[in-house]
């Protein structure tokens, strides 16, 4: 059985839930992250990706940017309200 492969993205906070992740439509090579939080509260959640990332934008559901992403050592911070949809671009190196 060949040896599974790590997640592209992963989240900290369990109650911040990837709803998908796939190329930017502009086909510029982003890549682009639909996240939402799930269980009414407030989170706040460090987002990991398997790729080295150079930067981070929030940006609206029709990817058009917003701001730049909170950004910590570790990746992207997000902080969400209660059931907030956050999308993230991603410029990977």
């Amino acid at each position: 059985m060949p040896a599974a492969l790590p997640p592209l993205v992963r989240v900290s906070d369990p109650s911040v839930t990837i709803e998908s992740v796939k190329l930017a439509e502009d086909r510029g090579g982003d890549v682009v992250v639909r996240l939402y939080e799930s269980r009414g509260g407030r989170a706040r959640a460090v987002l990991t990706t398997s790729f080295p990332v150079v930067r981070a934008e929030v940006t609206d559901l029709l990817e058009r940017p917003l701001r730049e992403a909170e950004t910590g050592p570790s990746g992207p911070v997000l902080s969400l309200r209660p059931f907030q949809i956050l999308t993230l671009r991603l410029r990977p190196s």
